[in-house]
């Protein structure tokens, strides 16, 4: 009885033959199956992909005579390409679709049928990076800053926003987006974010803050990381309801008017951004904002000669014309 069976078995699978046994896959993925059979035997008889734990309990998702299931309709296909084989593919995989499947050829008595185990997992969480969604110098003038936190690879990703504590980390956000306020942390903390799904989680690199000023004296902190550039905060010693650009600019614009105004507000904004906010960017870069301050200083400065050389010649025409 036993070797009935296994030369059953074998005939079968000389009549069909598919290049996989097993599909082991992600969510949203895609497989392809190809499968042989005896042409000039089954050439004219249907086709078709089921599910089901054994022959007698298949449930026929399509077939090579158009018939489709609904959720299938759009994600799946089977085509019958005779010599080049029959061809089954399945797209955007899901979590349902994990379980025994079936290649089979429809047969009086009984069909031929290849067996196939598909099993679609949860894809595992990557690293998350997390990034401020504005400029970390905004911090020097106290201002808050948003940063993002996102996985690149994972199925369900949520997030959580920790501060570092001891012994145990204290749940700040369960949102991909935090913002960072100068009340938020003490003189030293230190933040991540965490990335997780049900089947791991991947934590991101630290992000430390210091506060340089309390609130009281006008707030300023500094963001530092690894993962993105240091900048530096000058502290400041003036009264906290004066901010640093007020103070700034009402020095350089006090004892002058007209085009002089102009250009010394051109030349302190270009001081300001580069003796309170060091960002760390390359030397080209400093030297071009510095060039193109430059520029602007000029431009201003030969408008202003422009108009009072041209004032001094009208003044010229009329006292001309009125001795005449």
């Amino acid at each position: 009885m036993k070797g009935l069976f296994v030369l059953l078995l074998a005939h079968v699978s000389v009549q069909l033959q598919c290049d996989k046994t097993m599909i082991d896959t992600k969510i949203g993925s895609t497989f392809t199956i190809v499968c042989t059979y005896k042409t000039n035997q089954f050439r004219f008889n249907k086709k078709y992909w089921c599910v089901g734990d054994s022959r007698a309990s298949c449930e026929v998702l399509m077939d090579t005579d158009g018939f489709i299931l609904p959720n299938y309709r759009k994600r799946a296909q089977i085509v019958d390409a005779v010599s080049r084989g029959l061809i089954v593919v399945v797209r955007d995989l899901q979590l349902d679709d994990t379980g025994i499947h079936w290649v089979g050829i429809d047969k009086i008595y009984s069909d031929i049928m290849f067996r196939i185990q598909v099993t679609v997992r949860k894809e595992n969480v990557m690293k998350p990076n997390v990034w401020p969604l504005s400029s970390l110098e905004m911090t020097c003038l106290g201002q808050p800053v948003t940063f993002r936190c996102r996985s690149e690879r994972g199925t369900d990703v949520q997030y959580t926003w920790y501060r570092v504590g001891h012994p145990n980390n204290i749940v700040l956000d369960q949102t991909p987006d935090f913002q960072f306020h100068c009340l938020d942390s003490t003189e030293n903390d230190q933040f991540f974010c965490s990335a997780y799904n049900d089947v791991s989680n991947q934590n991101s690199e630290w992000i430390s803050v210091q506060n340089l000023q309390p609130e009281n004296l006008g707030c300023m902190y500094l963001i530092t990381s690894k993962i993105f550039s240091s900048y530096e905060c000058i502290r400041s010693t003036t009264s906290p309801s004066t901010t640093i650009q007020d103070k700034l600019w009402s020095s350089t614009t006090a004892s002058y008017s007209g085009s002089q105004n102009q250009t010394m507000y051109v030349n302190q904004t270009c001081l300001t951004e580069s003796y309170f906010l060091w960002s760390g960017l390359p030397l080209w870069y400093e030297c071009l904002r510095w060039v193109l301050c430059s520029v602007m200083i000029t431009a201003v400065c030969v408008v202003h000669i422009c108009t009072k050389s041209r004032s001094r010649r009208l003044r010229l025409q009329d006292k001309h014309h009125k001795d005449i």
